[in-house]
């Protein structure tokens, strides 16, 4: 399953990665990110996969075909977990997203890492009281 974290604003999209995703996950999750980048023209990305346990073939397909898709869409990643496995699936994204920065956190650095992705980006306000706020909503 793919959850849309609630910290996600503007072009910073934090996710949750639990259990065995499948082609189902996608088409619910990958329709929201085309919108996105419609909207801000790129993403940062936050992948938290402490409970991550695998990936259907079809749903890879599915997440390959976004990937080279959007290649240039994506600045930056912060993928945060718990395996060796976790490290090398953020190295193996420098392959496909060479133009994004892409860095491997341990789930204990979970608040360094959204420090990171956010860093520099525009995230607008959702408290609805500024001015300068709501014209970027």
């Amino acid at each position: 399953m793919i959850e849309m974290l609630e910290k996600s604003s503007g072009n910073v999209v934090g996710v949750k990665i639990n259990g065995r995703l499948v082609h189902e996950d996608y088409e619910q999750f990958l329709p929201k990110l085309e919108s996105l980048i419609q909207e801000h023209g790129s993403l940062r990305w936050y992948c938290e996969m402490a409970d991550f346990h695998g990936i259907t073939p079809r749903a890879a397909w599915d997440e390959m075909k976004f990937d080279v898709k959007h290649r240039k869409d994506i600045e930056r990643v912060a993928v945060v977990g718990d395996k060796a496995s976790h490290e090398w699936m953020a190295k193996l994204s420098k392959w496909v997203f060479h133009s994004a920065e892409i860095r491997y956190f341990d789930v204990a650095d979970a608040d360094a890492a959204w420090e990171w992705v956010r860093e520099g980006a525009e995230v607008p306000c959702s408290c609805g009281c500024c001015p300068e706020h709501d014209s970027n909503q």
